[in-house]
């Protein structure tokens, strides 16, 4: 899978003559890449390989970059997410850095700059989907720019739409199943490029603080994926304090979650729980 800067894309890195195929592309933060967001990728990864199935999305969530002391964190990070775009059929990604210059963007002018520079052939949109300054560009519009677009109807679960919001406050409650329902995978959480801070028996990782999402206090079943091996083992991980201590000392890649939580009461050996506290 190819990864692209916007800056490039906008100075023509698709216009060149060995670049044969237009593009097939979706636009979103994909926090989480879930059911909704799949339903999004399987549209245009269908239209492969006359076109390259393209993710148009974001370093940093947005809403990171404008409130950054109300936003609750992701809930996978960057490099997860590129690594689920790829089991997707993705085969292009274009990264925007967020900044104010980009938020000042007419969304007429960023669809223009789809069609121009990225060779669009076919644009797949959810039904609620908004772009540009002040969010001035609806479906409506975006169908009138590119004839080519099909709006895909939201993924319902127990009545209600799929959400980003509705994955968080299900993880947030402990609620594990749901969350793993709607994402269309289990939980977990991304450790990538964490530094851990040693502990008797273990190391704790301080997810909270790097915009990582966790669930509620307590002892979990996981499968632990360590860096760089691909397998994972199952083992017990104590969410605590913020973070999230691994009875381990290799360096952990992501934690999936099995279960849990496993237990209201003490961790399996008191002495790691201990170790834990920050």
């Amino acid at each position: 899978m190819r990864v692209l800067d916007w800056s490039h894309f906008m100075e023509g890195a698709l216009l060149d003559r060995s670049v044969k195929e237009g593009t097939a592309m979706t636009v979103g933060v994909f926090d989480g890449v879930h059911r909704g967001h799949q339903a999004l990728i399987g549209k245009i990864v269908q239209r492969a390989p006359g076109c390259i199935p393209t993710v148009i999305t974001f370093r940093q969530n947005p809403k990171k970059v404008l409130r950054s002391g109300e936003y609750r964190g992701d809930i996978v990070g960057l490099d997860r997410k590129m690594v689920i775009f790829e089991a997707l059929g993705v085969e292009l990604v274009i990264l925007i850095d967020f900044s104010g210059d980009f938020s000042k963007l007419d969304g007429r002018d960023f669809i223009g700059f789809l069609k121009s520079r990225g060779r669009l052939n076919f644009l797949a949109v959810g039904s609620n989907f908004r772009c540009g300054y002040g969010l001035d560009t609806g479906v409506p519009e975006i169908k009138k720019l590119n004839p080519e677009t099909e709006v895909v109807p939201p993924v319902m679960e127990g009545g209600i739409p799929v959400s980003s919001s509705r994955i968080r406050e299900a993880v947030f409650s402990g609620d594990l199943d749901k969350a793993a329902l709607l994402l269309g995978r289990k939980v977990e959480i991304d450790l990538a490029g964490l530094s851990p801070r040693p502990k008797p028996g273990g190391l704790f990782y301080e997810a909270r603080s790097h915009y990582r999402i966790l669930p509620p206090p307590g002892r979990y079943t996981v499968i632990f994926y360590e860096f760089p091996k691909s397998g994972g083992m199952e083992t017990e991980v104590l969410v605590e304090g913020g973070g999230v201590f691994i009875p381990s000392l290799n360096q952990a890649d992501r934690i999936e979650f099995r279960k849990g939580p496993a237990s209201k009461g003490r961790f399996l050996k008191p002495d790691l729980e201990k170790a834990a506290k920050p």
